[in-house]
């Protein structure tokens, strides 16, 4: 059953990947880096502060409801403390900008910043609201009710975003469509959680969540610095351009994380399941399948994207985005490395470790933040700095770096913790790769791509490349084949999905 729920959540996350590049594709056609690069900026300001809205409690509700606690108590007790959060974020965040402009004499590049930072709040208000529904459907690994929401917000989004580009409309009204896609996200989860009954919150509850929650802020806290800090420096030190080109690339690469998060949205609810049951073996089986099929699935997308990235840009964005092609040759390790580390994070989580987790987010985050200063500006002149002016390339660096130390870091962990030793078998999913990659970049450089359908059937060579190294060395076999054909049967999905939603 996980294999046909992970294929779930991968059918309807790369539904959604595809929505969401046409309307990133009508974005770079129709307005420029520019208009998404003050999109980019924002969601990376109000980005800052969403921590606040979770500090932990949503892995704490998912941790406690897999356990078995009362599911009433839990939805009432999970639902009070989040509308305060959320409260709390949406206060700090007008707070911060009011303090920047009043308190410390400084302001944005453009007026169209800052009212774009107000309306993107909206839009994470909405999500944020949103997630007290989804937070439950994934404990229970209700996987319908969880993408359902996000496939119509998306649709909605989606449509909205392609009627701004084509009107001719800028930055705002963009930010605008944005917050349309998730007020659908929040009715249509509030919709599937009607029949859901709220008990009162108890003082009981909270302290069991808080204890859960409380080494996890901050993990929370320090994964959000690392997604939107170098947004906001690319703005600062740069332009919202040079942002564009960055958050570009990083839409992309987030399409690449959906194979591992498929898998992930999984294991920590089952993981702890187990865990409660003092099924070891069972873990350390899930693991081990789940890290193979992750980087089975995600080497040949990053290394195709890697080689293949001046014809993607121009096919995929737009020449005015030729300058993100260093950071498309960057960033999709980022997206590689954060896949592999997925079913490790579920795995310390699932354990009852979360300072585990946090020690691995501190030194990502502290490395991070390092680099991102060090690369990214040219200088800072109230020190006397001469840096190294890397722009976007500079935070794509600065981002694969802090996430391959974290990955080391949790993989020597989860040895010491629980043995769980290196699949030396992934050593072979990089091999085919890369020499899958050599030949997709000499094809790019020796034959002009400017179609997407020449596009489409080079990326297929190479995944007739890869595979066919792989079934070479044994390593993709017909028990493979076989297991992802029965995943991905359509008749036995629809009916799982009809099951579900009726339940």
């Amino acid at each position: 059953m996980i294999a046909r729920k992970s294929s779930l959540i991968m059918a309807t996350n790369i539904t959604d990947a595809i929505m969401a590049y046409v309307a990133l594709f009508f974005i770079a056609r129709y307005m420029g880096p520019r208009d998404f690069g003050i999109i980019g900026f924002a969601m990376g300001f109000v980005g800052l502060f969403t921590f606040l809205s979770n500090l932990g409690f949503d892995t704490a509700h998912i941790k406690r409801i897999s356990e078995g606690k009362d599911l009433g108590t839990c939805i009432g007790t999970f639902l009070v403390t989040k509308l305060g959060l959320i409260s709390l974020m949406a206060v700090t965040t007008v707070g911060a900008v009011f303090f920047w402009r009043f308190v410390m004499g400084r302001g944005f590049e453009s007026s169209t910043h800052e009212l774009a930072i107000f309306i993107i709040l909206g839009y994470f208000i909405f999500e944020r609201l949103s997630t007290i529904f989804q937070a439950t459907f994934k404990a229970e690994t209700k996987i319908s009710k969880t993408h359902l929401p996000n496939f119509i917000a998306t649709i909605a989004r989606t449509g909205a975003i392609i009627f701004v580009a084509i009107s001719g409309f800028g930055a705002i009204e963009l930010a605008f469509a944005y917050v349309f896609g998730h007020i659908f996200l929040f009715i249509t989860s509030l919709l599937l959680f009607k029949n859901y009954s709220i008990k009162r919150p108890t003082k009981e509850c909270f302290n069991d969540y808080t204890v859960f929650a409380v080494p996890m802020i901050i993990v929370s806290s320090s994964a959000l610095i690392i997604a939107n800090l170098d947004k906001v420096l690319i703005q600062m030190f740069w332009s919202a351009e040079d942002v564009g080109y960055y958050f570009s690339s990083a839409r992309i690469c987030g399409f690449i994380v959906l194979a591992g998060s498929s898998i992930g949205e999984l294991l920590f609810p089952m993981i702890s399941n187990f865990y409660s049951k003092k099924d070891t073996r069972r873990i350390k089986e899930m693991i081990n399948r789940s890290e193979r099929y992750i980087s089975m699935i995600t080497f040949p997308m990053v290394f195709g994207i890697v080689a293949l990235a001046e014809p993607a840009v121009h096919i995929l964005l737009s020449d005015s985005f030729n300058p993100a092609i260093p950071v498309f040759r960057i960033l999709p390790f980022y997206a590689l490395i954060n896949a592999l580390t997925i079913p490790y994070t579920s795995h310390l989580l699932g354990i009852n470790k979360p300072k585990l987790v946090r020690n691995r987010i501190l030194t990502m985050v502290f490395l991070n933040l390092v680099l991102n200063i060090i690369l990214i500006p040219k200088d800072i002149q109230s020190l006397g700095l001469t840096l190294v002016g890397l722009s976007a390339a500079g935070a794509a660096i600065a981002t694969v770096l802090s996430y391959t130390v974290g990955y080391i870091q949790i993989r020597i962990v989860s040895w010491k913790l629980s043995k769980i030793a290196f699949d030396f078998k992934i050593l072979l999913h990089l091999f085919s790769a890369s020499i899958m990659s050599i030949v997709l970049y000499w094809i790019s450089i020796n034959i002009d791509i400017k179609r997407w359908y020449e596009l489409f059937g080079v990326g297929l060579l190479g995944l007739g490349i890869y595979f066919g190294i792989l079934y070479l060395l044994k390593e993709f076999t017909h028990d493979d084949y076989d297991f992802i054909l029965d995943t991905l049967n359509i008749k036995k999905m629809l009916s799982y999905i009809m099951k579900e939603i009726k339940r």
